[in-house]
């Protein structure tokens, strides 16, 4: 039986994931860590009535309580082999222009160093194994910064970068794990929901997550989703700064 780890499992990017991954294979066991205890009972509850054959574990806890959150991830490495952990927990501001200081350190502690430190865990316990596909959420928000989430995409931008370097030293130590580094663009998620009641057009949240699923599961270094923001921030990053900075996006 597969066990899958899943970090922020009660976002709707994430249950979209155990969605695809139910339908690819029958015998799944998952460990669904969230914030949220309510939320992600009434998803176990769901996901039992939909997918009777799977095996659940719920873990609840605060992000930031970040020794407490290394021991319960150790904890379920010594308990049970994992095959794979997708890393999904991340948190944004509608409007970033009236941030208080409180609201800054949260968005850096919650989308910075929990992630860190969650990635960093769960590779360390793979190299003791010597095994495991890893997925990490970062955005396509993080590739350039924009006057409109330029906090959110410095956030994501350090997972990348941090993401990067670990992919780098287990190529050069030839470890058998994978990390696939996921830059998803505007998903219609509750997070997203301001953008999609101005109208704005969205990815499949569903389109979305078999991008992701099928990613890592061929142990894909990036996964854009959809494929086409590839093809866009490789333009927007290419701009010289000189005309970047005239266009309103």
């Amino acid at each position: 039986m597969k066990t899958v780890l899943i970090v922020g499992a009660t976002s709707s990017i994430a249950q979209a994931c155990i969605r695809q991954w139910c339908v690819l294979e029958e015998s799944l066991e998952f460990i669904l860590i969230s914030r949220n205890a309510l939320k992600s009972k009434d998803l176990c509850n769901d996901l039992h009535v939909r997918y009777p054959n799977i095996v659940l574990h719920q873990i609840s806890l605060d992000f930031g309580q970040l020794e407490k959150f290394k021991q319960i991830l150790v904890n379920e490495f010594e308990r049970t082999k994992i095959d794979i952990a997708l890393i999904v927990q991340g948190h944004m501001y509608h409007d970033e222009s009236n941030l208080t200081p409180d609201q800054i350190i949260d968005l850096i502690d919650i989308n910075c160093g929990s992630v860190a430190l969650c990635l960093d865990t769960i590779y360390n316990r793979m190299a003791l194994q010597n095994s495991g596909k890893i997925g990490v959420f970062s955005s396509v928000a993080g590739d350039r910064g924009r006057k409109a989430n330029y906090l959110y995409g410095a956030t994501k931008a350090f997972i990348s970068t941090y993401t990067e370097g670990l992919q780098h030293k287990i190529a050069l130590l030839k470890q058998d794990i994978s990390i696939s580094l996921i830059k998803p663009g505007p998903t219609a998620t509750s997070m997203t929901q301001h953008l999609v009641n101005q109208g704005e057009k969205l990815a499949s949240v569903d389109d979305v997550a078999k991008m992701i699923v099928v990613g890592v599961e061929k142990e894909k270094s990036i996964i854009y989703a959809p494929k086409i923001w590839r093809t866009i921030m490789f333009i927007i990053k290419k701009l010289p700064f000189f005309i970047f900075k005239r266009l309103d996006i």
